[in-house]
């Protein structure tokens, strides 16, 4: 089973996306960005949905760290925020955000149905 790691600050969000795909995938959560990074080493997992606007360390310093560091860096990160694209969109992708989601625009269905489509794509026989 695929697992997933969800990095975000806010309980309730933890919560709604872990009970949306915990049907398909074994989900582990953080609640800030240095647990965040911690867990990402001790668990592997197969992607990570992570927010930017945390206290602490914010999901843009997180994506940066975990892309240095060779136990994470080749773990796809999807940036899961409510920040439009126009704010950070292009620094999280050149600092190697696989994709950027709004919140607001996708619900936890609709993130459940791209994160199927990164798996298929993943998964596909060359």
């Amino acid at each position: 089973m695929k697992k997933i790691l969800i990095i975000d600050d806010e309980e309730p969000i933890l919560k709604m996306y872990s009970a949306t795909l915990t049907d398909k995938y074994q989900v582990v959560t953080a609640k800030d960005g240095e647990s965040g990074i911690e867990t990402a080493r001790k668990e592997k997992p197969d992607l990570i949905y992570l927010d930017i606007i945390m206290p602490h360390l914010n999901g843009l310093d997180v994506l940066k760290k975990l892309k240095e560091n060779k136990e994470t860096q080749n773990i796809p990160v999807i940036l899961l925020t409510n920040l439009p694209k126009e704010a950070s969109a292009d620094k999280a992708t050149s600092l190697g955000a696989r994709d950027y989601f709004v919140k607001v625009d996708n619900t936890p269905e609709r993130i459940a149905e791209k994160t199927n489509q990164i798996f298929s794509q993943t998964t596909r026989p060359a």
